[in-house]
């Protein structure tokens, strides 16, 4: 059972934080009970039909401990499971109440989604972790060892690999939510990524053609699968040319990141390492104007992206 050899001490969660870290032991004992999670859903074989993605999956497979830490745990289905997901979401999160070691779990739905309240000996967790599964990825998945970590000797069993979401598709997400609303958070994963070798090396036309591609599917939908996104916007490349000012609207990334960025010099950040994102070429500047009346080219596009993953799906 996971967690059953665990030695845990108050003394080993505090040096799960970097040193001279402000951010809270809260967050620490957050972050080693998502790992204890992570490997339980992954024994009862939750990633056979899911897949990991978003900032907890940077945190735990790219990033380790460099990395901000991250509250949620964000899951995507496998093509084949997509067929209803609300079940799929019941069924990974009946496998979040559970015991594993000194972490107890209390998953509790929450509109479309749930929360997984944790409790443990080693001190208070007042944050819950958002669980929520969205649509299948665009691009096949690849497998991802965990950033090892002190702490991580002391579980008292190995953490799996897990299959990932694309680097590039991550930040394409991260880029597409940005042009809704500026989220501190995306914006430094974005830099970190891109001032840190080897990541910074990633695909950038592959990243900026997906996330045209992204903006268009928040704008009009792709039949059930992928829904409209709230507030949605076009994709305007001036946006990624300044720096933000003070629309920042995300106070979290305090708590999360350490030290935590001023955010005027994040802006400035995003605006350097991601200027590129407004040098579309023909047929992405076409897109990014989210005209529905482009559907059948979108769909071509997203058909031939690399592996063909949604050759098959009712996106129409």
């Amino acid at each position: 059972m996971i967690g059953d050899r665990a030695q845990l001490t108050a003394g080993y969660v505090a040096r799960h934080l970097p040193p001279g870290s402000k951010v809270g032991l809260e967050i620490a004992r957050l972050d080693i009970a998502q790992d204890f999670l992570l490997a339980h859903l992954a024994a009862e074989g939750v990633f056979d039909l899911v897949t990991f993605k978003g900032g907890t999956a940077l945190r735990k497979l790219v990033a380790g401990g460099q990395g901000r830490f991250s509250t949620d745990i964000d899951l995507a289905a496998q093509p084949d499971a997509e067929a209803d997901r609300r079940a799929l979401t019941d069924l990974v999160a009946a496998q979040c109440t559970t015991t594993l070691g000194p972490f107890q779990y209390v998953a509790r739905p929450q509109r479309d989604r749930y929360t997984v309240q944790v409790t443990t000996a080693l001190g208070p967790v007042e944050q819950t972790i958002k669980l929520e599964i969205g649509p299948p990825c665009w691009l096949p998945p690849e497998p991802r060892a965990f950033i090892p970590h002190l702490t991580q000797q002391r579980y008292g069993f190995l953490l799996p690999a897990l299959p990932c979401m694309r680097l590039e598709e991550i930040l394409a997400e991260k880029v597409a939510r940005l042009m809704r609303q500026s989220t501190a958070r995306d914006a430094y994963d974005l830099v970190w990524i891109a001032r840190t070798s080897p990541w910074s090396q990633f695909d950038r036309p592959l990243v900026r053609r997906l996330a045209v591609l992204k903006v268009w599917a928040d704008n009009n939908g792709l039949g059930t699968i992928w829904r409209p996104a709230l507030h949605p916007q076009a994709f305007d490349a001036t946006r990624w040319l300044g720096p933000r000012g003070s629309s920042w609207d995300d106070e979290q990334i305090g708590l999360l990141a350490q030290p935590a960025p001023p955010l005027a010099e994040l802006g400035a950040d995003l605006s350097r390492y991601y200027g590129w994102l407004a040098n579309l070429d023909e047929e992405e500047a076409h897109w990014a104007r989210v005209d529905p009346r482009d559907r059948a080219s979108v769909l071509a596009a997203l058909q031939s992206l690399p592996g063909e993953r949604l050759a098959r799906l009712p996106l129409y």
